[in-house]
């Protein structure tokens, strides 16, 4: 009887750590708002905000960042009745840094229909897609600002943004100092 109710016991833990868990998971994902935008950010730099560099900071970045982005509808959404497409994309906002290597995974998930990924100058890319197709997109961020990037069949819907950023800086550690 002893060792059932500390069976019970131990299984009322484990269930109680798993629902901690989720609950913080959830609460992480509401308060950094990461549910629509994907930032491909270095995870050995610290992001200082926006100071400038200075003589002793020093510009730490991974060079090169991959997303993946896919065609999406938007739920609910009458395309009669509203007189627009229900197409988007998913993630509809790329963050990078200036000068990064950008590779994009593009994704056309529709069975019946073309979607394209498109962004003007300075990139001037045109990725065109037949339903259940994949093309891969690479260039270099080598402008900051934010772009638009859009499907040229499903306007005004179907449209994102490149966000090209300068990169973090970290202040560098004097190795001169006595401890």
């Amino acid at each position: 009887m002893i060792e059932i109710m500390q069976i019970r016991m131990k299984r009322s833990k484990i269930g109680l750590c798993v629902l901690i868990v989720f609950v913080a998971f959830i609460l992480m994902i509401v308060t950094t708002g990461a549910t629509s935008v994907l930032r491909a950010q270095p995870t050995n730099s610290t992001n200082t905000g926006s100071i400038p560099p200075t003589a002793n900071q020093v510009t730490t970045r991974s060079n090169d960042k991959t997303f993946y982005l896919f065609t999406a509808e938007h739920d609910g959404l009458n395309e009669t009745k509203l007189g627009i497409p229900a197409d988007t994309y998913s993630p509809d906002v790329l963050l990078v840094n200036k000068g990064d290597n950008i590779t994009v995974h593009f994704y056309n998930l529709d069975t019946t229909d073309r979607h394209t990924f498109t962004i003007g100058a300075p990139y001037n890319i045109n990725e065109d897609l037949l339903p259940l197709h994949n093309g891969t997109i690479e260039f270099k961020a080598n402008q900051e600002g934010i772009f638009r990037f859009y499907c040229t069949y499903h306007q005004p819907t179907m449209a994102g943004q490149l966000a090209v950023q300068e990169p973090p800086t970290v202040e560098k550690i004097n190795s001169n100092v006595p401890k």
